[in-house]
């Protein structure tokens, strides 16, 4: 993760935790792979949306110069969890819980992988959660949001994880 911090790193004007959040960003498209019917072609964009903060949009610009499996990243700055429907991964930037579990709702069972830094974000149904142990920042998984949500993800990425949940049965 921390080889492609390099790739955005140029943009000075950006905080190191947001450029920490886009090299993940990136990285987490690298290890994740979505259902057969997700992506209308081969190329077609890799949609990530940001509800809540349009600056930090504004901020993963650079990925727009890079590819993921020959698909390019295409950012959209989200208002309703409507327009979230369409993106492959929706990165969520709110304090409000009750609005946070609402959004969510809207994008469970879609194959949506959903980011956010809420301190709930997980346990509420968000499948990754920033997290920053001792000034660094790290990530939780939810298994279970990710299983809901069809998505698979790899278990490099799995094994990068501070935490992962997962519901025993």
């Amino acid at each position: 993760m921390a080889l492609v911090c390099s790739l955005i790193c140029h943009a000075d004007n950006i905080s190191t935790e947001d450029k920490v959040k886009a090299a993940y960003l990136y990285n987490f498209a690298k290890f994740i792979k979505w259902p057969g019917p997700t992506f209308i072609h081969e190329k077609s964009p890799l949609l990530i949306g940001v509800m809540g903060d349009d600056s930090f949009a504004d901020k993963l610009g650079p990925l727009t110069s890079r590819t993921v499996r020959n698909r390019p990243f295409e950012i959209k700055k989200l208002k309703t969890s409507k327009q979230a429907q369409t993106c492959h991964m929706v990165y969520i930037n709110t304090s409000s819980s009750a609005e946070l579990s609402n959004i969510l709702e809207q994008l469970k069972a879609r194959p949506i992988i959903t980011v956010g830094d809420n301190n709930k974000f997980a346990a509420q149904g968000g499948i990754i959660q920033f997290i920053k142990i001792r000034d660094r920042l790290r990530f939780i998984i939810n298994l279970d949001a990710a299983k809901i949500n069809q998505v698979q993800i790899d278990a490099q990425l799995l094994s990068l994880a501070t935490e992962l949940l997962e519901t025993k049965e």
